[in-house]
């Protein structure tokens, strides 16, 4: 494949080279875009990370190599979908008039966010759903979120009130971070999933519930 490796996020552009010592200058030309995916992690959206990728291309220009290591920086809170732009660095080809320097294709790198086992995000927010007992729900629990940093950090949830399905908590400022707005986060949002009993329950423990819990 022409590509190896993975890239980062977000419109970027890199000049279309100039030149200088009689060299023909770079012409501005319409040629399709080379459009590739790039599936990133949560992880790597939420830390920023830089990446490497080795392109392998077409040259008609003297000394232009064949390949070429490109650096794609991916700044924390960088969106699915946003696109990195290389101009002139894919395939050139040959454009009229005869004898004009060779045109250069745009190297476009879209990136796709991978689904992760615990978090889904929705722009800057992230929402993490906890699975409880209906005896949970009702007493309260503790429960330990792993979060995203790189170096291992632990948000503990301490419920000691009744949550249901519709319950949500919101810790600001624990979601993603916003490439935009250097140094601030958006919101970690909390669902439960009570799980209801399955079967019936006695009439003694039906008599219990309904002793514990005031009616109406």
């Amino acid at each position: 494949t022409p590509f190896d490796g993975h890239g980062g996020l977000e419109e970027m552009l890199a000049g279309m080279g100039g030149g200088g010592g009689g060299r023909p200058k770079a012409r501005r030309c319409h040629l399709p875009e080379r459009e590739h995916n790039l599936p990133c992690t949560l992880e790597e959206l939420y830390r920023g990370k830089l990446k490497k990728m080795k392109v392998t291309r077409k040259s008609l220009t003297p000394g232009r190599p064949t390949e070429k290591i490109l650096e794609l920086p991916i700044r924390p809170g960088f969106k699915a979908g946003t696109r990195i732009t290389f101009s002139g660095e894919g395939d050139e080809y040959a454009v009229p008039p005869p004898g004009a320097p060779p045109c250069a294709q745009d190297i476009v790198f879209i990136i796709r966010e991978a689904k992760h086992e615990r978090f889904h995000r929705e722009g800057s927010d992230l929402h993490y759903r906890i699975k409880i007992s209906l005896s949970d729900a009702l007493c309260g629990f503790t429960h330990d979120i792993k979060m995203l940093d790189e170096q291992e950090r632990v948000k503990r949830l301490n419920m000691r009130t009744p949550v249901s399905n519709v319950t949500t908590k919101v810790l600001a400022g624990e979601g993603m971070p916003k490439s935009k707005e250097p140094g601030k986060k958006g919101d970690l949002i909390i669902s439960f999933e009570v799980a209801f009993p399955t079967r019936e329950l006695t009439d003694t423990q039906k008599a219990a519930v309904r002793s514990a819990l005031p009616m109406g």
